[in-house]
């Protein structure tokens, strides 16, 4: 296969971030095509009835900025201010930025018949440090009820609704139009998509919104386990920072959706509001190193992981920023800008990665293009380059969600992976092993794999037999016909003595033309003297090397454990003297037992 066969696959989901750029093009043409209320539907009093999806208030939203962040309700009220209320041209579309800023709108009753009605409006917002509620007034300027002031720097105590959402309860006495004024501090200050509900409709809706955090709490929690999981079993990096990025992307979700300060911060708003600073930008941080780790950037993009590492850097510099610093702001346009750039540049290293085809890189692939293609809408959006819309914050919490069980997969397909390298070193491992133990020319096992099978026997306690075989005349034929010849007797040789014993038995070369016999069991002496009979006559057969006839004689010592040592340099010790002694008769049998001192 050519390399670029290989290197094919890799090209079709490099184009990720491009599918996610035309998606959302499509996005704002979409929203470009909205109907426009005209300038006198706009400051017209919106008529409130029964609205199954809320009844929306953008469009007929007046703001006053307040740059000196010191104007009263009375302020706001005069003739002087009234006139500075505009009506913004695409209420939706806007970028966040700290400042207070003063909404104002007309209500009205669209049947009177619903008069002793509970209503609620509804800011969808999590983030406001500060909102206060005025009205609503009546005609006369008279307010049906007191100012209610709430936000994330006070206790949840002080939610009208007890919703995570800020909003308001309130109620219109007849069908006149009433005023209504709301005051709004953030960080991320903007116009918002406020609607107004019945009380029971907005709790009937928000029964979906509820179970799909469930479902994605449920779900992140268990990615939490299977994190440290495998953390405790592997103990390696990448799942610290797996677990982390898990922890931290739990505790971002609850603080976007006020949950953080709804349950475990209800009486320390300043604990909440430090959490919704911190954990997005540690989330990114944890993401970053996980990424780096699990696409092996170091090897793979050197250039690439330093410019991770520079990332996180940044981006640890400014939640602590975020938290003591001036301007907040500034801490989350550069974890939202970085976000998109860490995306790019992961994926980026995942190309890298899957062109060398490591696989796991193509699943981290599809988790940062599906966040990244989510987390746009509401980036972009938070920038003013798109209109706010109300599933774009549900959509990134399931998109970050998906991404870390796109992670899961990815860190299970690495684990493969790493399994399958380490089987194939293990394997490898073996092989070596049995090269050493093995005799590259004849097959036979070498001294290392003599010792290893004698004591492994010797540690159980068996009992066996040494025959230690020495070739006679072997130095003649590698003189005379060279150490090709030689090598064939040899092999030869192995090959008859494999022949001639069981397979629980061992056939070892020690070196040059000598070789050793480990027979298991407890063979009786006349037993071994027929083998070892056999061995001399086999040995003594011609062994055919190119049309030549070689001739060897073979001279065999023969020791028994335990009667003639119980290690094993005593068994080769003792043989080796027999077989000394077995060389020396000149008519002997060929072989010589190491109990028979005067021998055979």
């Amino acid at each position: 296969m050519s390399r670029a066969a290989v290197r094919r696959p890799s090209t079709g989901w490099a184009f990720a971030p491009w599918l996610a750029l035309l998606l959302w093009l499509g996005l704002a043409a979409a929203q470009s095509n909205a109907a426009v209320p005209t300038q006198a539907e706009r400051l017209a009093p919106v008529a409130i009835g029964r609205n199954l999806s809320g009844q929306q208030l953008a469009w007929h939203l007046q703001v006053l900025e307040d740059s000196s962040r010191q104007l009263g309700i009375d302020d706001v009220r005069s003739p002087e201010w009234q006139s500075r209320f505009t009506l913004p041209a695409e209420p939706l579309r806007g970028r966040e930025a700290d400042r207070v800023l003063w909404f104002k709108f007309q209500l009205r009753l669209a049947d009177p018949a619903d008069a002793p009605q509970e209503w609620l409006l509804v800011v969808p917002t999590v983030s406001t440090h500060d909102i206060r509620f005025f009205g609503p007034f009546a005609p006369d300027g008279r307010a049906l009820a007191e100012p209610v002031v709430t936000g994330m720097r006070h206790p949840w105590a002080t939610r009208p609704a007890s919703a995570e959402q800020m909003s308001w309860r309130f109620q219109l006495p007849d069908a006149q139009p009433y005023t209504v004024y709301v005051r709004v501090d953030s960080t991320f200050a903007r116009i918002y998509d406020m609607r107004v509900w019945r009380t029971a409709d907005y709790l009937e809706s928000t029964q979906d919104k509820r179970m799909f955090d469930g479902v994605s709490y449920g779900i992140m929690f268990g990615l939490l386990v299977y994190g440290l999981v495998l953390l405790l079993v592997f103990g390696e990096a990448i799942y610290v920072y797996y677990l982390l990025s898990c922890l931290c992307a739990l505790g971002a979700i609850a603080g976007f959706n006020g949950h953080t300060l709804r349950y475990p911060f209800a009486h320390w708003p300043a604990a909440a509001g430090a959490m919704y600073t911190l954990m997005p930008a540690l989330w990114v941080i944890c993401k970053l190193q996980f990424g780096r780790r699990l696409l092996n950037l170091r090897y793979f993009a050197p250039w690439l992981d330093r410019l991770v590492v520079g990332l996180s850097f940044v981006l640890g510099a400014a939640a602590v920023y975020g938290l003591f610093g001036r301007h907040p702001l500034l801490t989350f346009n550069l974890v939202q800008a970085s976000v998109v750039l860490a995306s790019g540049v992961l994926l980026a290293g995942a190309v890298v990665a899957g062109r060398r085809r490591y696989w796991p890189a193509v699943l981290y692939c599809v988790g940062v293009a599906v966040l990244l293609l989510a987390v746009s809408s509401i980036i972009f959006a938070a920038w003013g380059w798109l209109k706010w819309q109300p599933g774009q914050t549900n959509l990134t919490q399931g998109a970050l969600v998906m991404e870390l069980v796109v992670f899961a997969i990815a860190a299970a397909s690495r684990l493969r992976l790493v399994l399958r390298s380490e089987q194939a070193l293990a394997a490898h491992n073996l092989e070596l092993i049995d090269a050493v133990r093995t005799d590259a020319l004849t097959g036979a096992a070498s001294r290392a794999g003599l010792e290893v099978q004698a004591n492994r026997w010797l540690r159980d306690e068996r009992p066996f037999a040494v025959l230690l075989l020495d070739l006679d005349g072997f130095k003649s034929v590698n003189d005379q016909h060279g150490h090709a010849a030689g090598d064939a007797v040899l092999a030869t040789l192995a090959r008859r003595l494999r022949e001639a014993v069981r397979d629980s038995d061992l056939v070892a070369r020690l070196g040059g033309d000598e070789f050793a016999l480990l027979l298991a069991g407890e063979p009786r002496r006349e037993v071994l003297a027929m083998l070892a009979d056999r061995l001399v006559a086999q040995a003594a057969e011609p062994v055919d090397w190119e049309g030549q006839p070689l001739r060897v004689g073979m001279s065999i010592g023969i020791a028994c454990r335990p009667q003639d040592g119980d290690t094993l340099d005593e068994l080769l010790r003792a043989a080796d003297q027999a077989m000394y002694r077995s060389k020396q008769q000149a008519h002997g049998p060929g072989y010589s037992f190491a109990a028979d001192p005067g021998g055979a």
